[in-house]
């Protein structure tokens, strides 16, 4: 039985009993169309499922013409705000992790959402620039304007988990993740971030993490060998190859199948995993297989890598199937693998303890795509799998793709079959950003650095000149020489100083030898009488990992009245799990202080988030303030074991530690191991009850001199961020 089976028996059977009457109703209508002549689907031989990165629908799409778009969003504190402009180059890579995807949507996980968070998530509003509640123009991603205008765009497709790249794109292979809901990273690494690609040729050290049905969390290596669609069109004769980019080389982590063992490691792998370059040769010659994957580089629009540049290639690779002979038989479907962090407004259906995630963009180009449609039918990943299974007569890999709608309302294959639109790639700009916001500063005071990206986007060497800011604003550092290869970047770091009150406007003047110079970047921020510190405003105040409902110690914020009259502060409020007590007397006095003692007592395990909003007489009002820490429900005491020197080859007396459930569910396990020199027992059951303790007995056995490490590693289903929890180990060998 498929995880999402189990958690459809055990949780969800009204949302799987209505995805069964969906899946009902679309097979009858689509057997009816069939009837009707209308619904040849064998007029496609080739289908395409393009997958690039990290963009919700409202981000790129929200401002088009008859979608379901928006061009405001809910922040935390429940202000409505005007979505802004969305850099070419984003500053940063919003957190879009299984806790992020949560926390942005908020709600129960089986929905509805409030879809109201966006803004505190790592890097969602980093330094005042809201950069989760931006959006791109017409004039940004032109061409996919264009596709969507003359083909169609689904404004109703959602990610298939609520999670980041790589679960997501393992449903666009197999319509499941295998339980995966992160990206595999390093236990060894210190920036733990996987070495090579996602998938069986990683470090050994290289693990993601993976979680059953009961919930449990436990750390896997990224190598499965669950069915894929692949293996379904091999199985059945049906031509296919995944092009991506190849080993070494940026994107190979897309390249998913590397994830799946029987492929990996056979003859499929060389013979059907090609160089993502070699697509377009392929699409213009006319030997693109039946079913093509295609992934991307640099080229992904993977934040914070150019939008344009990616554009760009997206459409070179749609020009070479419209120039090749097989277009009047394909259909292409064109879409990014999660939310990325943006912000998008519709609250995504619940249809297992997975998903789904967050809305994306699809567009579907095809001859026989409805011209100038919008599709507002529910659709994931799954559903292109579905589509490619109907048409080629495969056998559904899992209940998501047996219960998906199959996209089929989006075509028409009795219509005149639409022409090729053969597009021009444009123009890239030269600086990441025309516009770089900075929050509320007190005066006197000096910004967080901001980076404006330089880029050579031409054929020749760019000579780099003088770069000048006006305004309340300064170069901090910077990585620009004299020089910039074709395809080189390099940044400039900016500081923003007010000496002022109110909104402050500067701009930066970059000369160079591109004929786009100079290049112009306008600066904004505001000068505050509320001087705050640094590490409040962002990140924010970091609190230690909290027991569930234990209030923690408190962190002081300070505000501080650097003005010429007494700032009246008219309200403070509290987001999420924390809270706040002072003495301020709703008044700081000129050069007094206002001296807020915030707590964290957390509800629910994970990463939790939150804001403190002071709302005041100040002209920048109003404040918001940051903060975060991890929660858990498991508590070890002690936390660590350390054994005293042990002749190699013998087993030392036995020492214990105690587990706790201190949160008011029943704590699962899927594993309680050790690793290293280290061997246990335990009596903890499963589940250990609320208020439940057990014991872990543990002994060491040294297999070699001087000093031996290792942990005890508890998988359970306390939460992404905090199972598995490790007891850690040490010991010395003589």
């Amino acid at each position: 039985m498929s995880l999402t089976q189990v958690l459809c028996r055990r949780s969800l059977f009204l949302g799987c009993l209505l995805s069964f009457f969906s899946t009902a109703l679309a097979q009858n209508s689509k057997s009816m169309l069939v009837a009707s002549g209308t619904a040849d689907i064998t007029k496609i031989q080739h289908v395409v499922f393009i997958i690039k990165e990290n963009r919700s629908f409202d981000q790129y799409f929200g401002a088009f013409p008859g979608v379901d778009g928006a061009t405001t969003g809910i922040i935390s504190s429940g202000a409505v705000i005007p979505l802004g402009h969305t850099p070419d180059q984003t500053p940063t890579d919003i957190d879009h992790t299984w806790n992020a995807a949560v926390t942005a949507m908020d709600g129960p996980l089986a929905g509805p959402y409030k879809m109201d968070q966006y803004d505190l998530i790592f890097n969602g509003n980093h330094n005042g620039d809201f950069l989760a509640y931006t959006q791109m123009y017409q004039a940004d991603i032109p061409n996919y304007y264009s596709y969507a205008s003359n083909f169609v765009i689904a404004d109703r497709m959602f990610s298939s988990i609520h999670a980041n790249s790589f679960p997501n794109h393992l449903y666009t292979v197999a319509a499941q993740s295998g339980g995966v809901i992160g990206i595999p990273f390093s236990l060894s690494e210190p920036n733990g971030i996987g070495t090579q690609g996602w998938g069986c040729d990683d470090d050994p050290t290289v693990v993601v993490q993976q979680m059953d049905a009961d919930g449990d969390v436990s750390n896997v290596k990224p190598c499965f060998d669950f069915q894929t669609l692949a293996d379904s069109l091999q199985s059945s004769g049906v031509s296919w190859t995944f092009y991506a980019p190849p080993f070494g080389t940026k994107g190979y982590q897309f390249s998913t199948l590397n994830a799946i063992n029987h492929i990996r490691n056979t003859s499929l792998w060389t013979q059907h995993v090609l160089n993502s370059t070699n697509f377009a040769t392929d699409a213009k010659n006319g030997t693109l297989p039946s079913v093509s994957w295609l992934v991307a580089g640099p080229q992904s629009e993977h934040p914070p890598n150019s939008t344009c540049v990616g554009e760009n290639w997206t459409v070179q690779q749609i020009n070479a199937i419209m120039q090749g002979p097989s277009w009047s038989s394909t259909a292409i479907f064109l879409t990014w693998d999660d939310f990325g962090g943006f912000y998008d407004h519709v609250s995504p259906p619940a249809v297992d303890g997975l998903g789904l995630g967050p809305r994306i963009p699809l567009l579907i180009i095809s001859p026989y795509a409805i011209p100038n449609h919008v599709s507002h039918t529910q659709y994931e990943f799954s559903s292109v799998l579905k589509f490619i299974e109907e048409r080629f007569g495969l056998a559904p890999l899992t209940t998501r793709d047996a219960g998906a709608n199959d996209t089929t309302d989006s075509f028409n294959f009795a219509q005149t079959p639409n022409k090729p639109l053969v597009l021009q790639t444009h123009s890239c700009p030269v600086t990441s950003t025309t516009q770089v916001t900075f929050g509320n500063y007190g005066v006197g005071t000096t910004s967080n650095s901001a980076a404006v990206t330089i880029t050579n986007n031409g054929t020749a060497v760019m000579n780099l000149g003088t770069r000048t800011v006006t305004g309340d604003f300064a170069f901090s550092t910077t990585t620009c020489t004299t020089t910039l290869k074709v395809g080189a970047a390099c940044k400039v770091n900016l500081l923003f100083k007010p000496t002022a009150t109110g909104a402050r406007t500067g701009v930066l003047t970059i000369n160079d030898s591109d004929a786009t110079s100079p290049q112009l970047v306008n600066l904004g921020g505001v000068g505050s009488n509320i001087g705050v510190s640094l590490n409040a405003l962002y990140p924010g105040l970091k609190f230690a990992q909290q027991a569930l409902g234990v209030p923690s110690n408190p962190i002081n914020v300070t505000l501080t009245n650097k003005g010429t009259t007494p700032i009246t502060i008219s309200n403070l409020q509290m987001v999420g799990d924390f809270s706040q007590t002072n003495k301020c007397n709703s008044l700081i006095p000129v050069g007094g202080r206002c001296v807020i003692s915030v707590k964290f007592t957390p509800t629910q395990t994970d990463y939790r988030y939150g804001n403190l909003i002071v709302t005041s007489s100040d002209t920048a009002s109003p404040h918001m303030i940051r903060m975060y820490g991890p929660a858990t429900q498991v508590s070890l005491s002690p936390t660590s074991l350390t054994f005293a020197a042990q002749t190699v080859g013998t087993t030392s007396p036995a020492q214990t530690f105690t587990v706790g459930n201190v949160g008011s569910a029943n704590l699962t396990f899927a594993s309680i191991a050790a690793t290293g020199d280290f061997a246990q027992t335990n009596n903890c059951p499963s589940p250990l009850i609320p208020g439940g303790t057990c014991t872990v007995t543990v002994t060491f056995t040294p297999t070699a001199t001087g000093a031996r490490t290792g942990s005890i590693v508890l998988s359970d289903n306390n939460g992404s961020i905090t199972s598995p929890e490790y007891e850690a180990l040490t010991g010395t060998g003589q």
